[in-house]
């Protein structure tokens, strides 16, 4: 359950990484709305993570 859940995590932080990557080496750079949209990719990750865990557990 806790591996799932870990790979779920992993693989969200992953594309929030790459998305810091890729707003840092815009001509702007990292601006506001990236922040926000970095952070909302995290939450995302957190819940998804969490919904996964919750279905193998119920399951």
């Amino acid at each position: 359950m806790i591996k799932w859940g870990a790979i779920t995590f992993g693989i969200g932080f992953a594309i929030m990484i790459i998305d810091i990557i890729m707003a840092r080496k815009k001509k702007e750079g990292f601006q506001p709305s990236d922040r926000q949209r970095i952070l909302g990719i995290l939450w995302l990750s957190i819940f998804a993570s969490g919904l996964v865990m919750g279905l193998i557990a119920f399951s």
